[in-house]
């Protein structure tokens, strides 16, 4: 892609190599240092773990097509070994760079940008989109016109240009069956049952629409929604946008997704699910952040369910059946590789 770089951004390098807050439990957090420098509508922020040309080409896209007003873009190095710092400092060094010495995952890196965040409003992008012309710009426009609204989503676009399923109805206990990775969505991916839980299908193209949860990979947020409601479950990865929107919600605000604003996403190219090891702590760690959702928005009673022994261990059933379902694809592919690696010539 063309990597032209048109600075509009914040003229402010922050590289801090020495703090790595932790903002746990989606509790409420101070505005940071908002208050210095000029003032800005919207503060981008990406969190990227070893994934430098991925999110090289993310940052590109945002100074192609930018917002018309004053923005900051606030990237987190979570601790890459991969050249990614030192080429977001040669190749746009007008990003707020910060780097955390260990890696903190998603969650908490997020979260330390949003404690820097100067912006009215800010944007959690993933490292593995691409910006498109005007996004930003629609986004910013909706929630401005729209007081009424919590958080707003971008349209996701796959590689080839199909629309991807990022917008779906909150989890509750059919998700286990017919959510994204349900047992019967993996059997039957267009049963009708899942695709009611994925609310594009059926929508005028063009109209916004009030969402159950929002994909993180692009979505808006008034700053003071975020002082009122506070940051991300550090406890959840996978589950993370669904409690959000969850937690705006019961805050009365409404989640809304917005088509006409478009970012491409390729997913699973960001770093997290480039290796079989990676693939497996994934799946592991979808199970584990449906029981922290479901002790903390489902379960009935505040201490203790009965229900409780039941959700493990259908969780626990779940992620073997799935695992040996993966294990298969997992040697097919080593295999492939082992013999295209033999056939190289020396």
């Amino acid at each position: 892609m063309n990597e032209k770089v048109v600075s509009r951004a914040a003229a402010t390098t922050d590289d801090d190599l020495n703090r790595c807050d932790e903002r746990s439990l989606g509790q409420h957090k101070p505005h940071g240092d908002a208050a210095a420098g000029t003032a800005l509508s919207v503060s981008v922020i990406i969190s990227t773990y070893n994934a430098r040309e991925v999110v090289g080409d993310c940052l590109a896209s945002i100074y192609q097509n930018p917002p018309s007003e004053p923005y900051e873009i606030i990237l987190v190095d979570d601790a890459s070994t991969d050249g990614t710092s030192e080429m977001v400092r040669a190749r746009f060094p007008e990003v707020r760079l910060l780097r955390n010495e260990v890696n903190l995952h998603y969650t908490r890196s997020n979260n330390r940008a949003l404690d820097r965040a100067r912006g009215d409003y800010v944007h959690l992008l993933n490292n593995d989109t691409i910006v498109l012309p005007e996004a930003i710009d629609r986004m910013l426009a909706f929630l401005r016109s729209h007081p009424e609204a919590g958080v707003v989503g971008s349209q996701l676009l796959n590689e080839d240009g199909s629309i991807q399923w990022s917008v779906k109805s909150l989890p509750d206990f059919g998700s286990a069956l017919f959510g994204g990775r349900g047992l019967f969505t993996r059997l039957f991916p267009n049963n009708r049952y899942t695709r009611r839980r994925f609310l594009h299908h059926g929508r005028n193209a063009g109209d916004p629409f009030v969402a159950g949860y929002l994909s993180g990979a692009s979505k808006m947020m008034p700053r003071k929604v975020i002082d009122e409601i506070g940051y991300l479950d550090t406890r959840m990865f996978y589950h993370v946008d669904a409690d959000y929107c969850k937690r705006i919600a019961d805050a009365g605000y409404f989640c809304y997704y917005l088509p006409s604003a478009t970012v491409i996403h390729l997913n699973h190219k960001g770093g997290t699910m480039v290796s079989p090891r990676l693939r497996v702590r994934s799946l592991l760690s979808f199970h584990i952040d449906c029981y922290v959702y479901y002790c903390k928005h489902l379960q009935r009673w505040r201490r203790w369910s009965p229900m409780r022994p039941m959700v493990i261990a259908a969780l626990a059933l779940q992620f073997l059946v799935l695992l040996a379902a993966q294990v298969p694809r997992e040697l097919v592919g080593a295999t492939r590789s082992f013999w295209r690696q033999r056939q190289r010539p020396d």
